[in-house]
């Protein structure tokens, strides 16, 4: 088995997303999904996240995914998209 390791991505998390989103309690590793996306899609396909919560996610748009997110939680939603007009 091998053990990969990432770097903090509060820098990367800093530079893409608005401060209030650092609440959410289960935050998705940048670093992470950028190694999935990049791994497991290419530039155009579409990558689904049905539990969005602060849109880590759609880091994969900023690489050429088209990403369809999906949050139930009003509060979210309202970071995910304050998120999304920082990111782009």
């Amino acid at each position: 088995m091998r053990t990969v390791r990432y770097k903090n991505d509060g820098a990367m998390r800093r530079q893409l997303m608005r401060p209030e989103s650092w609440s959410h309690p289960a935050k998705g590793h940048l670093g992470l999904w950028e190694a999935i996306i990049q791994e497991y899609t290419r530039p155009g396909e579409t990558i689904l996240d049905p539990m969005a919560g602060v849109g880590s996610t759609l880091l994969a748009a900023l690489m050429g995914r088209n990403v369809i997110a999906v949050e139930l939680e009003s509060h979210f939603v309202a970071m995910l998209r304050a998120n999304w007009e920082k990111m782009r």
